[in-house]
């Protein structure tokens, strides 16, 4: 069932924070450490490092993954009135319906308050799964093929892909080497 639902999710130049760098085929991301000089558009981020995908869904069902890092990340979809400009809350209250992890340790939803999620479903690897149509958003463990939570809501506007600050880390010839990578895999 949601593999006739995969989507080609591509990261949208527009939206992406300027200190993200976005590789050629728009599929993975990773903090830089320049500023880039870009137009500041409206639909850009210019506080926290994210981007979304170029194409927003209105309607039926979508799924794709992400591979996500061992410690920071935040993924899941924007609203297309969600604020974008500053250091907002990624939450419920402010446009996105997210999960995340913080310090490697502590799953989120962000619902407001947030939703603890058990130690044990932390995952490397996220399936998304958006049925717009019956207003569910639901995270898989796209490894171990198990759920981690699902949003239940009313959706009466498009939907984006949201990934945010990928995790880099440093290997020991010290180089610069991308963990997570905002990587849409599709069956």
């Amino acid at each position: 069932w949601i593999s006739e639902s995969a989507a080609e999710v591509t990261l949208d130049l527009d939206s992406a924070n300027p200190d993200l760098l976005v590789s050629a085929d728009q599929k993975r991301m990773r903090c830089g450490f320049d500023r880039k000089d870009v137009p500041n558009y409206h639909e850009r981020f210019d506080g926290w490092w994210c981007a979304v995908g170029v194409e927003g869904f209105g309607s039926g069902r979508r799924y794709w993954e992400a591979e996500v890092g061992e410690r920071d990340w935040r993924l899941g979809v924007a609203k297309e009135s969600a604020l974008r400009k500053g250091f907002k809350s990624l939450n419920t209250n402010t446009g996105y319906l997210t999960l995340r992890l913080e310090r490697g340790t502590e799953l989120k939803a962000l619902t407001v308050p947030f939703t603890a999620l058990p130690p044990h479903l932390i995952p490397r690897k996220v399936g998304v799964y958006l049925d717009y149509d019956h207003g569910q958003l639901s995270f898989y463990d796209a490894e171990k093929h198990c759920h981690i939570y699902t949003y239940s809501e009313s959706f009466d506007e498009k939907l984006f892909p949201l990934f945010v600050k990928p995790e880099i880390r440093l290997d020991d010839n010290h180089s610069d080497v991308l963990i997570a990578s905002a990587v849409f895999v599709l069956f």
